[in-house]
């Protein structure tokens, strides 16, 4: 695959895995639902092809990003379909997961911010104490996804390098809520992370 060696696909498959893990304990404790996540799927791919892979799972969806502040580099995308995104407000709210029906508002948009905010908060302290260095993250954005614009509009790669490693996982709430979770490395951060891998 690329440039990874089966050893070097296997520590970034874990990696992200327990770093979905503990996303989904946070989400876990938002809407108080059991949430399974699916093993990740890995590829290595280059920046002409992130957009049309964002195209064929974003387009109908709220896409939330998430990127790593200072030195180190990768991007992070949630993304929920509309009415998983009332579902969840609703949990949220303390409600029994009804999707409220009308159009997507700020409120929504803000809901699945925070909840994207508490996954990658999790994830960064979690992907911190397995590669030994201090990661942080970007406040979220999030964008209603309904058009070409739209995924035009959202910053896909927000740093240098052509070829990079796509990460994707799938995530359950109780069949309540289904969402993926896309994760983007350029190749010399996902080198960085195999070669200081330590698995807990």
């Amino acid at each position: 695959m690329g440039q990874l060696s089966p050893v070097d696909q296997d520590k970034m498959a874990e990696a992200a895995h327990i770093c979905m893990s503990h996303s989904a304990i946070s989400l876990n404790t938002l809407t108080r639902k059991k949430v399974t996540v699916s093993p990740p799927s890995l590829k290595v791919v280059n920046s002409a092809d992130i957009k049309n892979i964002l195209t064929a799972f974003g387009m109908g969806s709220v896409t939330v990003q998430i990127d790593y502040k200072d030195d180190f580099h990768g991007n992070n995308l949630l993304m929920f379909k509309e009415n998983d995104v009332k579902v969840i407000m609703d949990l949220m709210m303390g409600g029994a997961g009804t999707a409220a029906p009308g159009d997507i508002n700020e409120m929504h948009l803000s809901c699945v911010s925070e909840v994207m905010n508490q996954m990658m908060g999790a994830s960064a302290i979690s992907l911190t104490e397995m590669i030994g260095k201090t990661i942080d993250i970007n406040p979220p954005k999030a964008t209603l996804v309904n058009a070409k614009e739209d995924i035009d509009s959202i910053d896909i790669l927000p740093f240098p390098g052509n070829e990079m490693v796509i990460i994707l996982s799938r995530f359950d709430a109780e069949k309540l809520v289904k969402g993926i979770m896309i994760r983007i490395f350029p190749m010399e951060e996902t080198r960085f992370i195999c070669d200081n891998f330590k698995a807990r």
